[in-house]
């Protein structure tokens, strides 16, 4: 081969190496551009399914604590509900006592 073969010869594997080197550049920006994309999308969907829980748990403990209100304020209103049945119950037996007593001994009490 002779000088001037060679030279071109080079030539052209420097320009395909060139080429070559070019367009694995360029694959890898586009490969990281779309990966830094992917990443932000990532970090934006955590970041909403974080804040969507964090509303559900809010949420829910408002809710468990209105119904605990509710159970608390029906549990309050079913002692009162008892507490006046007995308070009846006492007294119409102590009304009845009487009267028996009453009938018995002919005497008033």
């Amino acid at each position: 081969m002779a000088q001037g073969d060679i030279q071109n010869k080079a030539q052209e594997v420097k320009n395909a190496a060139s080429e070559k080197a070019t367009e694995l550049g360029n694959k890898a920006s586009e490969t990281a551009e779309q990966a830094k994309h992917t990443a932000q999308e990532k970090k934006e969907q955590a970041s909403n399914k974080m804040q969507e829980m964090s509303n559900d748990a809010s949420t829910t403990g408002e809710q468990k604590s209105n119904e605990a209100g509710s159970t608390l304020e029906s549990a309050k209103n079913t002692v009162a509900e008892n507490f006046e049945a007995a308070k009846n119950t006492v007294s119409e037996k102590a009304t009845e006592a009487a009267n028996f007593v009453k009938e018995k001994t002919g005497m008033d009490q």
